[in-house]
């Protein structure tokens, strides 16, 4: 009876770990956007939206070579995407989505800071870094 008991006890731990709800993975914070422009055009209005969310960031004018960051409290980062309405050099204004994922090395316990990264020639990448030195 006592074997039986610990085997259906178990069973019942394992399959409330395995079900979860709709978040199943660890809750991630982010709390700082910094846009790196890695090319030798200026880039104007550029402004950031957390798809799903009413976060936007902007920057107004980010010179060549130059960068643009901001800090603001603590945000539960919900996978998905980011849309980036920008102007490189002397461009048409353009729109980007880009996904970012959370690397599985990163701590939950930290927050993250979104890199946006933008090419010589005018490519967006972007992704989360995380200072470790926080712990």
């Amino acid at each position: 009876m006592k074997k039986e008991f610990v085997i259906v006890s178990v069973a019942l731990l394992l399959s409330a770990c395995a079900t979860g709800g709709p978040n199943r993975g660890p809750t991630y914070m982010y709390e700082e956007i910094e846009v790196v422009n890695n090319s030798e055009k200026p880039i104007r209005n550029m402004t950031v939206r957390a798809t799903g969310t009413d976060h936007v960031f902007n920057c107004e004018s980010i010179i060549a070579l130059g960068l643009c960051q901001g800090r603001f409290a603590s945000r539960r980062f919900k996978e998905g995407t980011f849309s980036i309405d920008w102007v490189f050099g002397d461009s048409a204004a353009q729109t980007s989505e880009i996904e970012v994922a959370v690397p599985a090395y990163n701590s939950p316990g930290i927050p993250l800071t979104a890199m946006i990264e933008i090419s010589p020639e005018g490519v967006i990448t972007a992704y989360f870094k995380q200072d470790t030195r926080r712990i």
